[in-house]
């Protein structure tokens, strides 16, 4: 007898789902919007039991995928981005590792989230001088809401990392979040550059420049040790001993070369026209397009530059969504104003090869200025990091605005 049920999304982990696949429980598995549709055969004990296995299952996998209760032993907490449930993925540079902790976050906050002098107020609470305060990076709880960021707190040898969760309290925006006794597994990163402080830039920090998560795959952008330094490396998830690598090589406008040293700053993942695509950004500042097709284990793919955004600038986020019905991709600079340009054109766009070519087109926006971070937040807002008169605030901004 084939019936249906409807959970939470964060009831259930990929491994409860592959299990009961297996076993012929499950025959299909949709996504409504927070929620998972589960069709399959219910045995003997019917819907109510299968819904309190859900609600209990929500992340226990075998053994066999290293993930168990205790405290990571973690360096550096960097880049992060959710994946599936309340899994956050982290990276590690010095410890050359991806963190993959749950973090149960069981408030359904709705509407904008806003803190002034987010830095400020992060420094006091840390204990330290706001100088002494490093944003690396946020991410927007799939369920919550609430917005993640990741803290170098000092500098130099006694620097130290912690992982924040913003919310909507006015009394209380700020808390830590514990990476103790929590449900957690580690991939490590096996080609990862010598770790050398006294160079001039040392390679071991961009082991892991950025991450992103899609289609059961963890995508980690960075420097490798290999001969062609800039890599894709790919994880699939539950963690296993497996990481796949694929070097790349871009054309390079203003520098007028091809280049395979230089690392992705910020990537997207995006489907665009039924096809799933990376869209990466470099400093100086080419916007290039993979097809995931392409990155195969072991191989050496050379990207399609489509854009050329201008010299002397790095792309510090790359955010992709949906805007009056058209896909689009937010392209954020350190020196230049944040530009728009279209994920069809991104797909389509000729790829560049000769210098002092702009590529395709880009709409500018001049306001709001003085972002250096962007997160999606929700149908309608995106979460920036933005420069304020008090430091750095956080701000949703409405799409519709961009």
């Amino acid at each position: 007898m084939q019936s249906s049920l409807r959970v939470p999304i964060t009831a259930f982990s990929g491994n409860w789902l592959m299990g009961s696949a297996k076993r012929g429980i499950v025959s299909e598995v949709s996504l409504m919007g927070e929620s998972l549709m589960i069709r399959g055969k219910l045995l003997g004990t019917g819907l109510a039991a299968v819904a309190m296995i859900a609600t209990t299952a929500a992340w226990t996998p075998g053994a066999n995928y290293g993930i168990h209760v205790g405290s990571p032993d973690v360096k550096t907490l960097g880049q992060m981005a959710f994946g599936p449930g309340n899994v956050l993925f982290i990276g590690d540079n010095d410890g050359a590792q991806i963190l993959a902790v749950e973090v149960n976050d069981a408030a359904k906050a709705a509407g904008a989230v806003n803190v002034d002098g987010l830095d400020g107020k992060i420094a006091k609470m840390l204990g330290v001088p706001v100088a002494d305060v490093r944003i690396n990076d946020m991410a927007v709880h799939p369920a919550s809401k609430n917005v993640y960021v990741t803290v170098t707190r000092g500098s130099g040898a006694s620097a130290t990392s912690v992982l924040l969760k913003v919310t909507r309290d006015a009394a209380r925006p700020i808390a830590e979040v514990p990476l103790t006794s929590v449900k957690f597994s580690t991939a490590s990163i096996s080609n990862a550059p010598a770790d050398d402080p006294n160079a001039r830039r040392n390679a071991r920090s961009s082991t892991i420049t950025d991450i992103e998560y899609a289609d059961g795959a963890v995508w980690v952008a960075g420097l490798s040790n290999e001969e062609f330094a800039s890599s894709f490396r790919r994880f699939s998830f539950p963690f296993d001993a497996k990481m796949q690598t694929t070097t790349v090589e871009i054309y390079h406008v203003s520098h007028k070369a091809s280049e395979t040293r230089s690392p992705v700053t910020s990537f997207t993942v995006r489907h665009i026209n039924g096809a799933p695509y990376i869209v990466a950004g470099y400093t100086c500042t080419p916007i290039v397009a993979f097809s995931i097709a392409d990155l195969k284990p072991g191989q050496h793919v050379v990207g399609r530059t489509v854009a050329e955004l201008g010299a002397g600038n790095t792309p510090t986020d790359i955010v992709s969504f949906t805007r009056d019905g058209k896909d689009v991709i937010m392209v954020v600079n350190n020196r230049r104003p944040l530009m728009l340009i279209s994920a069809v054109d991104v797909a389509g766009g000729k790829a560049l090869t000769v210098p002092d070519v702009e590529g395709i087109a880009r709409t500018t926006l001049d306001q709001p200025s003085g972002i250096t971070q962007m997160s999606d937040l929700d149908a309608t807002h995106v979460v920036v990091i933005q420069k304020g008169a008090n430091g750095l605030d956080l701000k949703s901004i409405a799409k519709s605005s961009l």
